[in-house]
């Protein structure tokens, strides 16, 4: 690649980065600070910021170290630099998968009913039972996201790229490579077992309750309407984390990767386009981000301004989700 195509993709690359965090910033904002008064932050909008923000981290610190290796000529692991990013990029996606499969396994709770006793007691504790989860996941994520610091490289010597192309990196050269590389697939596998169970049980029991009320009604009602929206956007969640495993992360730690800036490009690009995709999912499935984002576009048009700001209190003063 010549430097003119490399910096057109760096600058293609970093629209899709600026797009995300604009999304991003607008869920914290509008998660944290415009909320009813007197409304707390339930486990839902928090799991939510939760993810934007790890979004946030896991998207700037990989388009850095694209940006880096690209245009710099720095190799992974070259510097403490590259180090620290792949350690952000690493404790970013570990989080994101995290923070994804509780919010499904939460929703999955909220959402399906069951008469069993043990069932009825995990809803009615599932807020104490998702943190102490979450707390439970950070010992996984810390040596992982720290084996950044020990990937050994093949030649030491070689900071920079020779031939459009890193040394290959050596995950299992080290002692704390040998314990995160089976943590990192152990991970992965837990998460995407977590959300793909989560969202079958959500749409098996939401296809049989939809049809019960179509028997009697064959008009939707709104609250099955959003159960469904819901749905929706974690099922949408769990495919784009399967994406993002597959596209990108596994190939780093299985073996030896091999890195030349055509690979690092796309990973990166397919990485930028999939937290993309996370923060449209995000604002599309929760009924009060949605209402909000309407109300910032409709206060670009002046002649509209009046009425969108009584439809912004109006939007302010509904429940979020379910």
């Amino acid at each position: 690649m010549n430097f003119m195509a490399t910096l057109t993709a760096v600058i293609a690359s970093g629209l899709l980065v600026a797009l995300g965090l604009a999304g991003n910033l607008f869920i914290v904002i509008c998660n944290l600070f415009f909320r009813s008064s007197g409304q707390g932050l339930h486990l839902g909008d928090m799991l939510v910021t939760c993810i934007a923000v790890s979004t946030v981290i896991f998207d700037l610190s990989a388009y850095l170290s694209m940006a880096l290796f690209l245009l710099g000529g720095m190799c992974p692991n070259s510097n403490i630099t590259m180090q620290i990013n792949m350690f952000l990029t690493i404790a970013g996606i570990s989080l994101n998968y995290w923070f994804i499969a509780w919010l499904c396994v939460y929703y999955c709770v909220k959402i399906v009913n069951m008469s069993s006793r043990v069932f009825i007691r995990l809803k009615q504790n599932i807020s104490t039972v998702i943190c102490c989860c979450l707390a439970g996941s950070v010992p996984i994520i810390i040596p992982i996201s720290s084996a950044a610091f020990y990937i050994g490289m093949n030649d030491s010597n070689n900071s920079t790229t020779q031939n459009n192309s890193c040394p290959p990196i050596e995950l299992m050269s080290s002692a704390l490579g040998q314990v995160a590389m089976p943590l990192f697939v152990v991970q992965s596998i837990v998460a995407l077992v977590l959300m793909m169970c989560s969202c079958s049980a959500i749409i098996v029991f939401l296809c049989g309750h939809i049809r019960q009320m179509q028997l009697s009604s064959p008009e939707i009602a709104d609250s099955s309407q959003n159960l469904i929206r819901v749905a929706k956007m974690i099922t949408v969640l769990a495919l784009l984390y399967l994406f993002c495993t597959i596209a990108g992360a596994l190939p780093v730690f299985i073996g030896q990767a091999a890195f030349s800036k055509e690979y690092f490009l796309v990973v990166d690009c397919m990485f930028s386009a999939a937290c993309l995709g996370i923060t449209v999912t995000l604002i599309a499935g929760n009924s009060s981000l949605r209402q909000k984002a309407q109300c910032s576009q409709q206060t670009w048009n002046f002649k509209e301004r009046g009425r969108c700001l009584i439809f912004e209190k109006r939007c302010s003063d509904e429940v979020i989700f379910v």
